[in-house]
């Protein structure tokens, strides 16, 4: 199940899975901006559904990442673990987002939501999907390694403070994104961390699970969902935070719970490899061929939506394998690992 580099084959599916469903949510969004949407109804219920949990389960699955490669730092280590994630996420943030906001302002007139300077002012403190996520990751490994440290580790008091913050965040914010964004979401990364700590407590049991009980636990989990899908609009709005919290950890546990029982998953297998340019890449490229079609005159939602799919996971992967064959373009996806391999070229 791992091999030396403490890679998990079952994760790296899941982290798969969760980068399809941002590559759906946005793509079901996009269309229904285009006024390319003859389902509203279903399709506005489909991303409401994945919006329910697909973030925190991103941030989870990279907390389960996290703890699997987790080692005790010293001030010294930390520093040095600090740098490697600002290299490693804010110059793909950066730029990937300058270049998405440069292409959205070079076809704004075809584009649904036209980008200007307003956005490249807000890169540091108010960031655009899908980049958003980066800056968030990124506030999240700068913050919780010093939690963990001054609170020597212990996983009580850190989910205590990682709730309590999450709650807070509902109803105060501070305005400073990089503060908001680590309230907000830490504890979804950090139930990453408890979720290991279970799987290697009982991994057999729950590997074990019938199929039927799996079944019945996604039965269970869409049903409550389209109820509060048609009460949500009589509900308080902070009750409805509270009860979102609720479908984004439960909805985050049934998917690891689904992955761990899958033994294999062979297309999953090929782009677990490219989750990461995909993710970077793919609101670029469905929005690329979505005004393509229309300047064909082609409106029909699955053609669009298909082909939006189909650009929006393969030519990112496409992109992705030429610039692994040239080093200086792979820095900009992999700018720590490029660097390193460089330097050691140069030895």
């Amino acid at each position: 199940m791992e091999n030396s580099k403490k890679r998990v084959v079952w994760i790296d599916h899941l982290k798969v899975f969760a980068c399809i469903l941002v590559v759906i949510g946005h793509l079901i969004q996009s269309l229904q901006k285009s006024n390319i949407d003859n389902f509203e109804n279903i399709t506005s219920f489909i991303n409401w559904f994945i919006y329910l949990f697909h973030m925190p389960l991103f941030f989870a699955v990279s907390g389960y990442v996290y703890e699997i490669n987790k080692k005790d730092f010293s001030w010294k280590e930390y520093k040095s673990f600090a740098i490697k994630k600002v290299i490693n996420l804010g110059i793909p943030y950066i730029v990937f987002y300058l270049l998405y906001v440069i292409i959205n302002m070079i076809f704004a007139d075809s584009v649904n939501s036209p980008k200007g300077i307003e956005e490249i002012v807000g890169i540091l403190n108010n960031p655009m999907p899908p980049y958003w996520f980066l800056y968030a990751l990124l506030s999240i490994f700068i913050f919780e390694p010093l939690i963990e440290k001054i609170l020597k580790n212990n996983k009580t008091a850190i989910t205590i403070l990682l709730v309590s913050l999450k709650i807070i965040s509902l109803f105060i914010s501070t305005n400073i994104y990089l503060v908001d964004s680590f309230f907000g979401n830490a504890i979804y990364f950090y139930l990453g961390s408890i979720i290991k700590d279970v799987i290697e407590a009982s991994r057999n049991k729950i590997r074990d699970s019938s199929i039927l009980r799996n079944i019945m636990m996604i039965i269970g989990y869409i049903i409550g969902a389209i109820i509060y899908y048609i009460l949500q609009n009589k509900i308080n709005n902070y009750i409805c935070a509270i009860i979102n919290l609720i479908f984004a950890i439960s909805g985050t546990l049934i998917c690891f719970k689904i992955f761990i029982s899958i033994n294999k998953l062979k297309i999953f297998d090929y782009i677990k490899r490219y989750t990461f340019p995909i993710y970077l890449l793919h609101t670029i490229f469905a929005a690329g061929f979505r005004i393509i079609l229309i300047q064909l005159g082609i409106s029909n939602y699955f053609i669009h939506f298909i082909i939006g799919l189909f650009a929006s996971i393969a030519i990112p992967i496409i992109i992705a394998k030429i610039c692994e064959k040239t080093k200086y373009l792979n820095f900009f996806f992999y700018p720590y690992k490029t660097i390193k391999e460089l330097k050691n070229k140069s030895i």
